[in-house]
């Protein structure tokens, strides 16, 4: 029950858990990444296996990647009656890879995060799973509301281990049946 409620509260603030004001930049010319489009569901880190074959789906926990242009994803996450849409595009700032992703909007269309509608994500391919890290908003300060300032933290603190953190890993989902 622990685990389940901890995995809950990291998903929840991965993606619905917006932090900034502003985005690091709006500029997106990078193609989306064909490999994160799909439906995915939560990976419990007691059910992370190296041999992504070997395992049997029981995950609520979804998030659908769609592109909606050349250069922006379309995210739903959870998916489901309750959950939120976003807007996300790649980006490379000072040679970090990321994402910008921006919240648009709920399942009843509402936006209910105040001014804070932006996260920057970083991801990687693990053992098969999708790894989502959130922006270490330790080291780049949440309640910066300027672009430029915000892109400085960022560049002051890129070559720093943890610039991203708390990671949530998702699996390609598997029609049951």
């Amino acid at each position: 029950m622990k685990l389940k409620l901890f995995f809950m509260i990291a998903l929840f603030f991965l993606f619905a858990g917006c932090e900034y004001e502003t985005s690091l930049t709006d500029e997106h010319k990078i193609p989306v990444d064909k490999a994160v489009l799909g439906l995915w569901e939560a990976v419990p880190e007691k059910d992370r296996v190296s041999d992504p074959k070997n395992r049997v789906s029981d995950s609520e926990e979804r998030l659908m990647v769609l592109k909606y242009t050349d250069t922006e994803y379309i995210v739903h996450y959870p998916t489901g009656d309750e959950g939120f849409y976003f807007k996300g595009y790649p980006i490379r700032i000072g040679g970090i890879s990321c994402v910008q992703i921006r919240l648009i909007g709920d399942s009843n269309g509402d936006i209910k995060t105040g001014e804070k509608k932006y996260q920057v994500v970083s991801y990687q391919f693990v053992n098969g799973e999708l790894e989502i890290k959130t922006l270490n908003t330790d080291l780049v300060d949440k309640n910066i509301k300027d672009r430029n300032k915000l892109k400085t933290a960022f560049l002051k603190n890129k070559n720093k281990g943890e610039l991203f953190t708390n990671p949530v890993r998702f699996r390609k989902a598997v029609k049951k049946g």
